[in-house]
């Protein structure tokens, strides 16, 4: 979680030029970066706020958003850059899928689930050559040790050594599949806006290739949201075919992003002394122990012991 720091001078000299403008703090958890509103009369904005000046980080967040926006997505409309640390942003709100989920009927939410679906095809369309970055082997195997390294420690099982349990992860983060598909990275709940029964996209600076299936099941196993019977409209066709290899490459995928998001919540829960992540863990095992009920692979049985072992 980024400390709270005083607006760079780029901000402030924007404020001074503009009588009776005020700011607010908006509250970020696991960002690097800070985030503030703008109040200008009727008007506000959102200003995102770098940790430190980076042309480089500034202009990827840019390109990134010119990328979504020519493609049809929904992302804030860019008002200004300040500088090489400041992007002014339009200001969508605080209503994250994950309440507008909370609140909504039945109908509502399968409104909710259509548009993200819309909005899944979309991102899958996105040409590749969009982006050079991507989630390959070497990084989903980071993710594996992040998890072993944060996680693994505070959660042992009588019978289980790192070691044995680090090769099995490899297997995994190999067995998921090639990055063949342009991914938000980080498609879920918390990530996505809901202003007037439209879902905007935030958090896509990180966009890259990652597996096929990589942003339907980061939705469809969120660790902040359980959708429950409402899942299956997230991959109806899939669900319809039967088709076995298909589905077993989306479980994997799912299983490697829940097994890396483990990792993610140890940390900021021991590491960052951030509690709230804390809460997130439960429901993220209970969607791991169901992949490997579905997946039946005695392959991963190492894997499997020391889940349902938790």
């Amino acid at each position: 979680m980024p400390q709270t720091v005083d607006p760079p001078s780029s901000l402030r000299d924007f404020l001074a030029r503009r009588p009776g403008a005020r700011l607010e703090t908006i509250h970020a958890e696991a960002s690097r970066r800070n985030f503030f509103r703008i109040r200008l009369g009727k008007k506000t904005l959102v200003a995102m706020v770098y940790p430190e000046p980076s042309h480089v980080e500034v202009e990827r967040f840019c390109a990134v958003q010119g990328t979504y926006r020519s493609c049809g997505l929904r992302v804030p409309r860019i008002d200004r850059v300040l500088g090489d640390q400041v992007v002014l942003q339009e200001d969508l709100g605080d209503l994250l899928l994950q309440k507008a989920w909370r609140g909504a009927g039945p109908g509502g939410r399968r409104g909710l689930l259509d548009q993200c679906r819309e909005i899944l095809g979309r991102l899958a369309a996105v040409p590749r050559e969009r982006t050079t970055a991507r989630l390959d082997l070497a990084r989903r195997k980071w993710e594996m040790d992040f998890f072993l390294a944060h996680f693994f420690p505070r959660f042992p099982v009588a019978g289980v050594k790192a070691e044995a349990l680090r090769e099995a992860l490899f297997r995994l983060a190999g067995a998921v599949g090639p990055e063949d598909a342009f991914a938000h990275r980080d498609f879920h709940s918390r990530n996505l806006l809901v202003l007037k029964n439209e879902i905007a996209l935030v958090d896509f600076q990180d966009s890259l290739l990652a597996p096929k299936y990589y942003d339907l099941v980061s939705l469809a196993f969120d660790s902040y949201l359980d959708l429950g019977a409402f899942r299956g409209m997230l991959f109806p066709n899939l669900a319809a075919r039967g088709d076995d290899v298909e589905l077993r490459r989306m479980r994997l995928t799912a299983l490697q992003r829940n097994i890396k998001a483990l990792g993610t919540f140890a940390f900021q829960t021991y590491e960052r002394r951030h509690r709230v992540y804390a809460r997130y863990i439960p429901r993220t095992i209970r969607h791991i122990r169901g992949h490997f009920s579905v997946l039946q692979d005695p392959e991963m049985a190492l894997l499997s012991k020391y889940f349902f072992a938790l």
